[in-house]
């Protein structure tokens, strides 16, 4: 991940901005978006399984879990990396032509665009994704992922209207801050800095209806000269009549050896 400047940076404040520091952010706004829906990948896969009451595709099934194997060697391999995510991806378009209309075939197609945009290859990461979003799997969070994950390697690959033509497309609630993000950084690669402060603004405002902090989109905001208002912490309601109830249930199955103990250690101090 790239590393953070320090908000204390002396042109961070800028209303104009350093250009290094504005090109250095828009080379790496793609990649944080990227990161903030690939580990949401996982879980909404997960969670698709669990609630869509399919039948299991075991075949797939089986075929899936061989193509996460493979990948795990490949993140850790040193050496013919090329060799081995050539036969990887052999391995998911096999998969994709035998079971394209599965989740499986999904979670397959996202492992290899994640894997073609390691190694810059934007194209293929493009065409992963493309048919990854044509994948139907009546799932509104999937769909979503894949959306602004289609829209984050447009952007990266400088094809920016059609990344905005991408993101632009309605998401879920959930979805939407990280949406908003995604067309600040769009519009600020297009030069539009009016319409980034305002989609960076609209983000941040929905991240801070839900307490979460995220420092790199503050930073992009401030890079354009603005202070956002602090994200205040959420505040953890605490009973305290509950609180004693529990403490006086607690005492009142007290082991009594242990209580006795308790007693003449309080007599003892007196």
């Amino acid at each position: 991940m790239a590393k953070i400047p320090s908000s204390n940076s002396p042109h961070m404040n800028n209303p104009n901005g350093d250009p290094q520091s504005t090109e250095k952010l828009k080379q790496a706004a793609g990649y944080i978006i990227g990161a903030i829906l690939v580990a949401l990948i996982g879980y909404f896969g997960w969670s698709y399984l669990q609630n869509s009451g399919m039948k299991a595709d075991t075949v797939a099934a089986d075929k899936y879990a061989a193509i996460e194997t493979a990948n795990d060697e490949l993140l850790g391999q040193s050496e013919g990396k090329a060799e081995a995510r050539k036969k990887l991806n052999a391995d998911i378009d096999a998969l994709v032509a035998e079971h394209g209309n599965t989740v499986y075939a999904w979670q397959a197609l996202m492992i290899k665009s994640r894997n073609a945009v390691d190694a810059n290859d934007m194209k293929t990461a493009a065409e992963a994704l493309k048919k990854a979003l044509d994948i139907d799997l009546k799932d509104a969070g999937l769909h979503s992922i894949t959306q602004l994950r289609y829209a984050t390697v447009l952007l990266a690959s400088g094809d920016l209207d059609a990344a905005l033509t991408q993101a632009s497309i309605d998401v879920p609630v959930a979805f939407e801050a990280s949406q908003q993000e995604l067309l600040g950084d769009i519009y600020l690669a297009k030069k539009d800095n009016e319409k980034a402060v305002r989609a960076y603004e609209n983000a941040w405002s929905l991240v801070s209806k839900r307490h979460e902090e995220r420092p790199f989109l503050r930073l992009k905001l401030e890079n354009l000269g603005i202070s956002p208002k602090p994200i205040e912490p959420e505040e953890q309601i605490v009973d305290a009549a509950a609180m004693q109830q529990a403490q006086v249930a607690e005492l009142g199955d007290m082991d009594p050896e242990l209580e006795a103990a308790i007693a003449e250690m309080e007599e003892a101090a007196q």
